[in-house]
């Protein structure tokens, strides 16, 4: 039988989708990167709206808009990360991409050479629960590392 060596993972990315456990999310990935030593990555993504916008809306300026989408994004980045530890994670650290997210999280994990994946995962039992969009459960049918699932209600 071989025997392999279990590193710690150098580089944490976070996904978070600015819901209320998003703060649970931060917290919980910066306390586990301190606990192992680990460089943190938050990562939220926005909707391309250039694909959104089509023909049919042709008075909107979809870079000015895609523009104040991504900072309000930011900003909210920032206000969640800084309720929960201050200043600890900068700028640098705080992501905001446009795509998708599944798409969005491969580059980022290739571009950052991320080690370890922490998300959530919905746990709901409502009539609902079967349309809601899951991106752990996406995520882990095509997995390329190691992942962390946190079950939140």
């Amino acid at each position: 039988m071989k025997k392999t060596k279990v590193e710690k993972p150098k580089t944490i990315l976070s996904y978070i989708d600015f819901t209320k456990s998003s703060y649970y999310l931060v917290e919980y990935a910066y306390q586990l990167s301190r606990l192992i030593d680990a460089e943190l990555f938050i990562l939220h993504t926005v909707t391309d709206i250039k694909r959104a916008a089509g023909f049919y809306v042709p008075h909107i300026n979809t870079d000015k808009l895609e523009g104040e989408v991504i900072q309000a994004a930011k900003d909210k980045m920032y206000e969640i990360c800084s309720s929960i530890v201050g200043d600890k994670i900068d700028s640098s650290h705080r992501l905001v991409k446009r795509g998708s997210p599944l798409e969005v999280i491969n580059e980022v994990i290739e571009e950052k050479k991320i080690e370890l994946l922490v998300l959530t995962h919905e746990i709901s039992r409502g009539t609902l629960s079967g349309f809601r969009s899951d991106y752990a459960e996406k995520f882990m049918k095509n997995a390329t590392i190691p992942f962390l699932v946190l079950p939140v209600k």
